[in-house]
């Protein structure tokens, strides 16, 4: 039940904060919410920044944050096989970043200042950041695109329509915004 809260929650305010921090409207971003769930193995973990990074099964990197509320997270470390179930909401733009944008690649915006009033507290602390990310791997078959953010690290887009992936060459440049993937559940994957 308590997913299910957070997954509504989400929906209903998340999305028309990044698509308002994309300085668009609700109706022309093109911005998407998923919730997903995943079996993968744990290559990094940032105690500190509470980030961890998981080898999905088709070999892709995609980094979570943990948020405050997951019990048990420093039981998780480099090579558990884990379960996660996180939230990802993003809009993205195939276009030359800016000068500005180039200049400062990673902004993490305000997402009270972007959300309508009266939101739930828990969701005004997720992190919604407009990013010039490089585009390091794309697949027509499976309908998955891998970007790497200006620290680094690496996020996998699903359910990309292949059509949008015509003419785009690994390297590109996007702007993405997004609410940073948050691990909803953490466990570690029962024992075969």
């Amino acid at each position: 039940m308590k997913f299910l809260r957070t997954l509504l929650i989400c929906v209903s305010f998340v999305m028309p904060a990044i698509a308002a921090a994309d300085g668009h409207d609700e109706g022309s971003a093109s911005a998407r919410m998923a919730a997903v769930q995943i079996e993968a193995l744990v290559v990094a973990v940032d105690k500190e920044t509470r980030e961890v990074s998981l080898e999905l099964p088709h070999g892709e990197i995609a980094t979570l944050i943990a948020g405050e509320e997951l019990q048990r997270f420093d039981e998780i470390a480099v090579g558990d096989a884990v379960v996660a179930t996180y939230m990802q909401a993003l809009a993205g733009e195939v276009r030359a970043p800016t000068e500005e944008e180039m200049a400062e690649p990673w902004v993490e915006l305000d997402a009270a200042a972007v959300a309508e009033l009266g939101m739930d507290p828990g969701v005004a602390g997720l992190r919604v950041v407009r990013a010039v990310c490089t585009i390091e791997g794309m697949n027509r078959v499976t309908r998955t695109a891998m970007i790497e953010d200006p620290r680094g690290k690496y996020h996998v887009i699903t359910d990309v329509d292949p059509a949008n992936m015509m003419g785009v060459t690994l390297g590109t440049k996007i702007i993405m915004t997004y609410a940073q993937a948050m691990a909803l559940s953490l466990e570690k994957a029962p024992a075969e």
